[in-house]
């Protein structure tokens, strides 16, 4: 007998990389996650630290195409309902 599931609202408040919301039959396979980060000033620790002169580049445009990502772990799809 199938399940009928009411849902008055689907909230999400941050979907982070490789996360998945699923409402019924979903095959979910390969998921990666690759992430960039720019910083100017890191991680700042101590006590009564003091920053003279707060003037922050970061030049991010050396390159034609940004991203660009040669992921070669390859993942086997085999499952029922016709995924291979």
């Amino acid at each position: 007998m199938p399940s009928i599931i009411n849902l008055g609202s689907l909230n999400v408040n941050s979907p982070q990389p490789s996360s998945a919301i699923n409402v019924g039959e979903t095959v979910i396979n390969g998921m990666d996650a690759n992430r960039k980060y720019n910083l100017n000033i890191g991680g700042i620790y101590g006590f009564a630290n003091a920053i003279a002169g707060n003037l922050n580049t970061n030049f991010d445009n050396f390159e034609m195409i940004d991203g660009v990502i040669f992921d070669q772990d390859i993942k086997p799809n085999i499952g029922g309902g016709g995924n291979i």
